[in-house]
């Protein structure tokens, strides 16, 4: 019952995707390039109205079939109040003062039915108590925007979100129950909208989806008992040190953060090399480096903190030097 619903939704997604971009082309709401835009023609935005809606049938179809808990079923709706505030920052450019409290709003309604998980340390476990409730707040409301600011280019952030969820359900052996369930079915709409995005992306899936995206993965970071914390945090490890060392630097140097950029590592890659081969070179570090360094964190559950210092390090080194937060590469090659 729980593959065919996978394959459905999944199947759905794709087709779904493909009539909302006749829509989309109809009424005019397209993504129009710009200087820091990598894409050079208008292309409909906001199909991730999709994988929200086809999300929650699953979850519906799943949840009527007993698989899901009261707390598990409680903490979605804060979903659909950031994928509502995405849509219509899409279409009319919200500020930042009207989507703050919005996120941090769902991010709080989150915790109160998720909480914050116990961290395992070498020896001992980690319980932060109301402090961690609140650092979960910060958490989810970072990793929902950290999302939208590493959808740059065709087919990263979904594919993204196929590899971090997959990853998670093969490490936690594919139980059928609970989060296992929920990362279950945001693989299968993800999985369906990364065949239209694929490059050249014949959609975006707009502030909606990426919101979307980042606060289901952040939920599941949280939630999952199937994976350790620190097992989803070297999954996500790409995303999490580009956008982090990224906002960083520029702090640091005193920029507005509030103002659009294109100044990631992954875009100074995708400058210098073309979007393909940065797309190709991060599946690569997911597969190659981080997936055996999440498949020894479950199996050494107690060392995770230290494996994802493992993990982290040198995609911070290799991203400083590709110009993260910077104006320009470190490295020659990249300055061309």
């Amino acid at each position: 019952m729980l593959l065919m619903t996978f394959g459905l939704i999944t199947l759905s997604t794709w087709l779904g995707c493909h009539a909302y971009r006749r829509f989309a082309l109809r009424t005019g709401f397209l993504d129009h390039p710009g200087h820091r835009s990598a894409h050079e023609v208008p292309t409909p935005t906001g199909a991730g109205t999709i994988m929200v809606a086809l999300f929650f049938v699953s979850v519906l179809l799943v949840a009527l079939d007993g698989q899901l808990s009261r707390d598990v079923v409680m903490a979605l709706p804060a979903v659909l109040l950031v994928a509502a505030i995405g849509l219509i920052d899409d279409a009319v450019a919200l500020p930042w003062r009207i989507r703050a409290p919005v996120h941090v709003g769902a991010a709080a309604w989150c915790i109160y039915w998720i909480g914050f998980p116990m961290l395992p340390l070498p020896g001992a476990e980690l319980h932060l108590g109301f402090a961690g409730s609140l650092f979960g707040i910060v958490a989810l409301v970072w990793l929902l925007n950290l999302y939208n600011f590493m959808d740059g280019i065709d087919g990263l952030a979904a594919g993204e979100a196929v590899f971090v969820t997959t990853g998670a359900w093969l490490l936690g052996g594919g139980a059928g129950a609970d989060w296992s369930v929920i990362n279950l079915c945001l693989l299968a709409v993800t999985l369906g909208f990364l065949v239209i995005n694929w490059p050249r992306a014949q959609v975006f899936m707009g502030d909606v989806g990426s919101g979307f995206v980042g606060l289901m993965l952040g939920m599941l970071v949280l939630g999952s008992v199937d994976v350790g914390v620190w097992t989803w945090m070297i999954l996500l490890g790409y995303f999490v040190t580009d956008a982090c060392l990224t906002i960083t630097t520029r702090l640091v140097r005193g920029d507005n953060i509030a103002e659009s950029h294109s100044l990631h590592a992954y875009q100074h890659l995708a400058r210098a090399f073309g979007s393909r081969n940065t797309r190709l070179g991060i599946m690569a570090v997911n597969l190659l480096w981080l997936l055996p360094i999440a498949f020894l964190s479950e199996v050494f559950q107690g060392y995770g903190a230290l494996l994802l210092i493992l993990a982290a390090l040198p995609l911070l080194v290799g991203q400083h030097l590709c110009g993260a937060g910077r104006l320009k590469p470190t490295l020659a090659v990249l300055a061309r």
